[in-house]
């Protein structure tokens, strides 16, 4: 599960799919072959895919913690008892949880979508 950058998004699955994917591959290699699948947390780092704190399968949210602090969080005393977000694309959960994101208008896609389209038009108006 990659990182969460521009042109990677066709390579991340739900925290359920790598979940299963992990658990069908276990026992079919020595334990030092076995591949481990990790989600890459923002705030947190890496951790793999059985490691998640909470998971609500249905809306695609996980959340994660960490034990350690960076240096940037040197001073923060929360560092520790947070809970981090992880998102699933939204286009791998159930038809349910779809549903959810569309009726709170926050797939970030479709507002991106949106935002293009209102520039595209705020420009033709300018055009004349």
């Amino acid at each position: 599960m990659c990182d969460m950058i521009p042109s990677a998004e066709h390579w991340r699955v739900s925290l359920a799919q790598a979940q299963t994917l992990q658990h069908d591959i276990m026992g079919y290699l020595p334990g030092f072959a076995t591949p481990r699948i990790v989600c890459d947390v923002p705030y947190v780092g890496k951790r793999w895919v059985h490691q998640v704190a909470e998971y609500d399968r249905e809306r695609g949210i996980s959340y994660w913690t960490k034990n350690y602090r960076t240096g940037i969080e040197a001073g923060d005393e929360a560092a520790l008892d947070r809970r981090y977000t992880y998102y699933d694309p939204i286009g791998t959960l159930p038809e349910s949880g779809q549903a959810w994101w569309a009726q709170r208008d926050l797939d970030p896609v479709a507002a991106e979508v949106r935002a293009a389209s209102s520039r595209a038009a705020s420009a033709a108006d300018l055009l004349g």
